[in-house]
């Protein structure tokens, strides 16, 4: 390994390590430089509705393809130079996640609030075309890029399999709004109507090309009052750090590692516990701890619903 100071003394310094044993560098940063910031003033963006005094870490808004490829990050693609675009085709710097919201360019550009939101067929299309797989986010927000909904998932599933998995989620709306752009929540009439939109979507996808390929977020299913599906439904999960499936992959987690203990061996363990949640998930947590409960009346838990 060759090491240059910052005097510019250059040394080279022989390691020896097993195969997939770390290298043992530490950097400053672990990209080795700034994280890159967003370019957008998105009219849906969380960062501008969290209240003050926070840690700062939580008001940076990130844009950076680097943390999409190493941290699963999503990225809207607007603050990508051309031959940044290019250099992600040669590296086949791949997965990457990506906003995308809508396929409408002029409607993009309105909801980012930049000139070149409208680009990101175009820059997905190149970069299916150099076999880069691409897991896509959509921000549904009630009466702005709803209508527009059809199109995108036709638009993005013409780009199968470099599409390869993408997933809707209800617009989050915080108390802080102060100045932005006017949203509100889904009601549940509208979340009922977009899970049977994108449903009927994912089934006809799944008859063609063997995979529903779009899934609603489980906020969606809360929001509609509407039973969760079944966990088959959900194929590979490959969408659940977007919140796709959390709630069905806990639950049947959770009632098989339930079914192989004993009654006698939980209750060599228990003790009084409390569980605080936000208000959607509370009735999930609360019909696990009663399942537990069944099997073990010893146990002893208490759910709480916390609502800010």
């Amino acid at each position: 390994l060759k090491l240059k100071t910052a005097g510019g003394e250059e040394r080279t310094v022989r390691i020896k390590k097993r195969e997939g044993e770390d290298l043992g560098l530490e950097f400053e940063t672990y990209l080795m430089d700034r994280a890159r910031s967003c370019a957008n003033n998105c009219i849906f963006c969380f960062v501008d509705q969290m209240p003050k005094g926070m840690r700062p870490s939580l008001y940076f808004k990130d844009d950076d393809t680097r943390l999409s490829f190493l941290m699963g990050n999503y990225l809207t693609l607007t603050n990508l130079s051309r031959r940044e675009i290019q250099r992600i085709c040669d590296l086949r710097i791949s997965p990457i996640n990506i906003s995308v919201h809508t396929t409408d360019p002029v409607l993009r550009e309105e909801m980012l609030k930049n000139p070149r939101a409208g680009e990101v067929l175009d820059i997905m299309t190149r970069f299916a075309q150099h076999n880069i797989t691409m897991n896509c986010q959509i921000v549904a927000c009630p009466g702005i890029n709803g209508p527009a909904l059809d199109r995108t998932l036709a638009d993005l599933a013409r780009l199968y399999p470099a599409v390869n998995s993408i997933s809707v989620v209800p617009v989050g709306v915080t108390r802080y709004r102060e100045g932005l752009y006017p949203l509100r929540p889904y009601t549940r009439e509208e979340a009922w109507a977009v899970l049977d939109q994108v449903e009927r979507f994912a089934q006809g996808h799944r008859e063609k090309a063997g995979t529903r390929l779009v899934w609603c977020s489980d906020e969606f299913y809360l929001l509609a009052c509407r039973k969760l599906p079944e966990e088959d439904f959900y194929e590979e999960f490959t969408q659940l750090d977007n919140g796709v499936g959390m709630l069905r992959l806990l639950t049947e987690e959770f009632r098989r590692g339930l079914k192989l203990m004993e009654p006698e061996e939980m209750a060599e363990h228990t003790v009084p516990f409390s569980i605080a949640t936000g208000v959607s998930a509370a009735p999930f947590l609360k019909a696990l701890t009663d399942m537990a409960h069944r099997k073990c009346p010893q146990i002893e838990g208490t759910v709480y619903a916390v609502q800010n």
